[in-house]
């Protein structure tokens, strides 16, 4: 029953092992952002890695001069062309009638095969210890801190 986590790390390319060092050599559940990829480095990973591809620059080069669309914000509008961001009108909110949200064939309203960036994998060892790693790092253009 133990735990090991990092987020808003950046810099560093194996977050899984950053997070089984957390839980190995700290009394800690969790490290975030700049301080856990410093430990991360520090306890031996590679890093500080320019996780930047000349693919991943391109597609943000084009993103931002679409006026940074599509992104993952709702009901804002931007003081220019890619924020910084204000809210757009006043917050209304409303109760959804039972027949708006109709379940994918995941079984879920917000979740389809192609709009998703978390991957967990749970594996079982020969005398039943079992160990989870989660990553949700590949959402395109997320919030950033999220």
């Amino acid at each position: 029953m133990e735990v090991g986590a990092v987020a808003a790390m950046r810099y560093v390319p194996e977050g899984i092992k950053a997070a089984k060092l957390v839980l190995e050599y700290t009394k800690h559940t969790m490290l975030v952002g700049d301080q856990a990829s410093a430990f991360a480095i520090s306890m031996g990973l590679p890093g500080p890695t320019n996780l930047s591809s000349v693919e991943s620059i391109e597609k943000w080069t084009k993103w931002k001069d679409s006026s940074c669309q599509p992104n993952f914000r709702k009901n804002v509008i931007p003081r220019d062309s890619c924020g910084p961001f204000h809210p757009n009108g006043p917050s209304i909110r409303r109760c959804l009638m039972d027949n708006e949200l109709r379940p994918n064939e995941f079984g879920s309203v917000n979740v389809g095969l192609h709009s998703h960036d978390t991957i967990s994998m749970a594996v079982i060892d020969q005398i039943g210890q079992i160990a989870v790693g989660t990553s949700t790092n590949g959402a395109t253009f997320k919030i950033p801190g999220r």
